[in-house]
């Protein structure tokens, strides 16, 4: 079959075009990503040549929210982990720095002010119990709480982070005097008075027996799963024994239980309270003394 001539010129031409189009659409692409290596290179290069400029240099770091005793040495311990400038410092490097420089930090909050300064807000941990590392002040029948000798403060997980102070009486207080058994005094703080879990069931137990009505002053962690609660009445102090075989949460129960019945009798009576122990470590039984 033959093709007409015109047909076969058609066909060729639109065969050169084709090709000449392809070759520059390769050009175009080769020619955009030349372009688009040189411009990304350009942009690195620019960006590297000012975040090394002087005027992008961190040297200076202002805390804020820390106790007015630590704030140098936390200001000191920031700006030794400072390892870049305004666009490369590491936060997280901060945080760490600072936490692990003071027991009493909880938080950290790292923010930029200026091309050479940063504001750091420092949150404190907040006490959830004093703990002693000595044993209860008795002063023959009657129980002093004043001194804080040997007491720390603990956050709500039992770390231990700071000495006691008078604006912390008012809080759930420990004795767990094999703690210096334990530890050396002098590194007692950035240690734990228990596991979070026990501790927190502890605590459990001491403010549901004070959310109960029983004026609870202090517990003794005695070793061996054994415990004292030191409760307050008219009468003096109750010294209530209790321990983990039975579980806390029946022990609290009978006591509970018991305090109420023996209040009310006494109510009743027109009598204070006169009891010097219970003992809640022998089942659903619970023994007592009265005070004589």
């Amino acid at each position: 079959m033959n093709i007409p001539a015109r047909s076969q010129f058609k066909a060729k031409h639109e065969r050169k075009q084709s090709r000449k189009f392809v070759h520059n659409r390769r050009r175009r692409i080769i020619w955009g990503c030349t372009l688009g290596v040189i411009s990304v290179t350009s942009w690195l290069f620019v960006t590297s040549a000012l975040t090394h400029l002087a005027v992008f240099d961190i040297h200076e770091i202002n805390i804020q929210g820390a106790d007015g005793d630590i704030t140098n040495t936390l200001q000191a311990s920031a700006i030794q982990v400072i390892q870049g400038d305004f666009f490369t410092y590491s936060k997280s490097a901060i945080e760490q720095a600072l936490k692990k420089s003071d027991a009493r930090v909880n938080d950290v909050i790292v923010s930029r002010r200026d091309f050479h300064s940063l504001d750091v807000m420092v949150h404190g941990k907040i006490p959830g119990a004093v703990v002693c590392t000595n044993l209860p002040n008795w002063n023959g029948s009657l129980l002093t709480f004043d001194s804080l000798d040997s007491c720390y403060l603990v956050d709500d997980t039992g770390f231990i982070f700071m000495n006691a102070t008078t604006s912390s009486v008012d809080i759930n207080r420990y004795y767990i005097p094999n703690l210096v058994d334990l530890t050396p005094s002098s590194s007692i703080i950035g240690t734990r008075a228990a596991s979070t879990t026990m501790f927190r069931t502890l605590q459990s137990f001491y403010n549901s027996a004070l959310l109960s009505g029983i004026d609870v002053k202090a517990l003794l962690v005695k070793g061996a799963g054994e415990y004292e609660l030191y409760a307050e009445t008219k009468s003096g102090i109750v010294v209530i024994y209790f321990n983990e075989i039975n579980g806390f949460e029946n022990e609290l129960t009978a006591l509970v239980s018991f305090w109420n019945d023996v209040s009310q009798k006494a109510r009743i009576k027109g009598e204070i309270l006169q009891l010097d122990s219970i003992d809640l470590r022998y089942g659903s039984n619970v023994f007592y003394r009265v005070v004589k």
